[in-house]
């Protein structure tokens, strides 16, 4: 085998996801058996270093009634709105799907380093809805809202 020893870089140390919304590939879906005996999907998904090269991060979609909520995040972001509504996913479903989520740092426990986790699976209709309040309401109190700036006094301002 040969390589160019130059291609390491300063990358010699694991370096973690920045927090923050990342386009993702589910690279690996494997059925397992959670630790308490529950059925699971644990996920190996690739998202892209702002550095540019690709990482990794694990996921588990476990079947029990506290964590169908990620479920349902994964499906519909993954365009599997279908499966979750039939109470079925396969790995098969899971495999090669690209979508986003927002990717936090967990903090690492029991002699174990930080690591990157799934913070929410979000679908393309929540990533392209604006953030905030309107601040130019359609309507207020059923009324149209003015087309000209409206002058308000000193007096009626509540602060």
């Amino acid at each position: 085998m040969e390589f160019n020893p130059q291609d390491a870089g300063d990358r010699g140390a694991f370096t973690l996801l920045p927090e923050g919304l990342y386009d993702i590939e589910v690279v690996e879906a494997e059925e397992r058996t959670s630790q308490k005996g529950n059925q699971m999907i644990a996920l190996t998904i690739e998202a892209r270093h702002p550095d540019g090269y690709p990482s990794r991060v694990w996921d588990y979609l476990v079947s029990t009634p506290a964590a169908v909520f990620k479920i349902k995040q994964f499906c519909d972001a993954a365009g599997l709105t279908s499966h979750f509504e039939s109470g079925r996913l396969t790995v098969q479903d899971c495999h090669n799907r690209h979508l986003k989520a927002k990717i936090m740092i967990e903090a690492g426990r029991d002699g174990y380093q930080d690591r990157n986790a799934v913070r929410e699976y979000l679908s393309a209709d929540a990533v392209s809805a604006p953030a905030g309040i309107a601040t130019m309401p359609e309507a207020v109190n059923g009324t149209a809202a003015p087309a000209e700036p409206v002058a308000v006094s000193e007096d009626e301002i509540p602060f």
